[in-house]
């Protein structure tokens, strides 16, 4: 009888799905750094984990993956192996950050509004 509250643990633990930490960025380019590499790798759950959870974030990081699915084979493999190109960060305050970025794939000029919001790092809006 002693082993039964043991054996409901245990069995509770093994039931239960694991989850990803994604630990918290400790900085407004760590955050969005994370988050590029995320949706270039087609990891849209570690994508999601440095995004805010606004509406404006959803739809483009749900676009994204979209977008990302609908590639072939080759497509994807060419977004896994392209490198971030940082352009430039500009801090505006102590709580927003703005990162201008490309991907080598492209060279198209990107965007990343990221703002510390409840002492966390999270990108909050995409200007492609």
């Amino acid at each position: 009888m002693k082993s039964m509250p043991i054996l409901l643990l245990a069995l509770f633990i093994g039931c239960t799905t694991p989850t990803k930490g994604f630990p918290p960025a400790g900085s407004s380019i760590e955050a969005g750094r994370n988050y590029v590499e995320a949706c270039l790798q087609g990891d849209f759950e570690k994508a999601t984990a440095y995004a805010a959870s606004n509406e404006t974030m959803k739809l483009h990081t749900v676009n994204t993956e979209k977008n990302y699915r609908n590639l072939d084979k080759e497509g994807r493999s060419n977004f896994r192996q392209a490198s971030i190109i940082i352009e430039g960060i500009t801090d505006q305050d102590s709580l927003h950050t703005q990162m201008n970025y490309q991907y080598s794939l492209d060279k198209k000029p990107r965007q990343l509004e990221i703002e510390k919001t409840n002492g966390k790092w999270l990108v909050v809006a995409v200007k492609e």
